[in-house]
């Protein structure tokens, strides 16, 4: 059984729309792992710390919070995958920059 390779998304190919929007789902899942993280750093101990009535308040506090932050970011994220490419594209930005190159 031979296994086909998972093609990559090569960043030149890329326009600076789609390359902004994987930074804006980088930025939310790593959000998203600082809540998790959250969650089990502020576990509440039998002899010390938080109580769970605190526990609770705080997470849901800190969830709002992230939550709002994540879902701003995936929304622009969204905006920024579908958003129509200019005229020209990358070949006018790469015939630009090879312009730029020879003067």
């Amino acid at each position: 059984m031979t296994s086909t390779p998972v093609p990559m998304f090569d960043p030149r190919s890329l326009g600076f729309q789609k390359i902004a929007a994987l930074g804006a789902l980088g930025v939310a899942g790593g959000l998203f792992l600082l809540l998790v993280a959250l969650f089990v750093v502020l576990h509440p101990y039998p002899r010390g710390a938080m109580d769970h009535t605190h526990y609770t308040l705080t997470l849901m506090a800190f969830t709002g919070l992230l939550g709002a932050i994540i879902a701003v970011h995936l929304a622009f994220a969204h905006q920024l995958w579908y958003a129509p490419v200019p005229e020209g594209g990358a070949a006018d930005r790469a015939s630009n920059i090879r312009r730029k190159a020879r003067s």
